[in-house]
């Protein structure tokens, strides 16, 4: 079994990745059967059983209040238990949850307080072959095993927090790992968006540098996820991430890029976040910034390929950076 401990720094939305549904939800009922009738924490005077949590059609956790007609996700739940009307509060309240049920999660400073003093996170994965499962998932974004190998990334079967098992495998709901230098990213791609990442990686553990030629060369891309560093290195281009699509690339390493590579682009989601935070960047660091071409109808590099063909959006990227040859 693979393991790392690590001391890190997070951003707010970063909590989401400390805490899956069944935590929150226990947090505030204690242990319960999914799919079980019981007496609903949001109402004193229910008597009569008539509150569930169930599984969601694409995974997560769900509530129902027969009693009030009331449900939604988990972060729902939170702000009626909790009368929460603040992003501030919820927030808060997250982390307090945080470090009820993961005392060392490793968060030592958020964006809305002051440092908190916390222990170190322990993740640990147990590897397992790539099930054809796996194969078809990153075939459809032309991604190799060889290239899976080259980046350390696993199937695991299952993956644990501080040795507490907090996730398994499962066909329908399959599981990897990001080996970055000493510590892991999980990546669950069909699992809800508060459940589909844990990380121990901090702001400087940026993917895809390690693969990088140590002497450097002519174009570099700057990217936000490993699965488009991949997708982008089927292509024949060089490309980093840094370690959350909150965060960038740490001044001190992007100091010691400019000096091997002659060039440095981004590539950012065309979406609302994704062009501001490319702008941002872009005007900060004098970096060109671009996009995937609005014809392919994606938003990144790797959905792109999912959704069209693999050479027709390689022959439009190597046409758009011909620039820099």
């Amino acid at each position: 079994m693979y393991s790392t401990k690590t001391a890190i720094t997070v951003s707010i939305k970063d909590l989401l990745d400390k805490l899956d549904d069944y935590d929150i939800y226990s947090y505030y009922v204690g242990d319960f059967k999914v799919g079980k009738l019981f007496n609903s924490p949001l109402r004193t005077t229910d008597k009569n059983p008539s509150f569930a949590i169930f599984k969601g059609v694409n995974g997560g956790l769900f509530f129902k209040d027969h009693g009030n007609g009331e449900g939604g996700n988990a972060l729902k739940f939170i702000k009626l238990i909790k009368n929460i009307q603040t992003r501030d509060k919820l927030e808060q309240e997250l982390l307090r949850i945080v470090r009820k049920t993961n005392p060392n999660s490793g968060i030592v400073k958020c964006t809305y307080s002051n440092s908190v003093d916390s222990g170190p996170t322990d993740i640990g994965i147990v590897r397992q072959p790539f099930t054809e499962v796996d194969k078809q998932y990153w075939k459809q974004f032309h991604i190799s095993l060889d290239t899976l190998k080259l980046y350390q990334v696993f199937s695991i079967k299952y993956f644990l927090c501080n040795r507490v098992v907090r996730g398994t495998y499962k066909e329908s709901n399959p599981m990897y790992a990001y080996k970055v230098f000493d510590k892991f990213k999980i990546y669950r791609p069909l699992a809800s968006k508060y459940t589909k990442w844990r990380t121990n990686l901090t702001n400087s553990d940026v993917q895809g540098l390690a693969e990088l030629p140590k002497e450097g060369g002519n174009l570099l891309i700057i990217t936000k996820s490993l699965k488009d560093v991949m997708c982008l290195h089927e292509m024949g281009f060089y490309a980093i991430a840094a370690s959350s699509e909150t965060t960038f690339i740490p001044d001190d390493i992007i100091k010691s890029l400019r000096s091997k590579w002659k060039h440095i682009v981004i590539i950012y989601d065309r979406d609302k976040t994704g062009m501001l935070e490319s702008r941002k960047y872009s005007k900060q660091y004098k970096m060109d910034a671009i996009f995937v071409h609005k014809k392919f109808k994606a938003k990144d590099i790797s959905d792109a390929i999912s959704t069209n063909s693999y050479t027709e959006v390689k022959k439009w990227l190597t046409k758009t950076l011909e620039r820099y040859d």
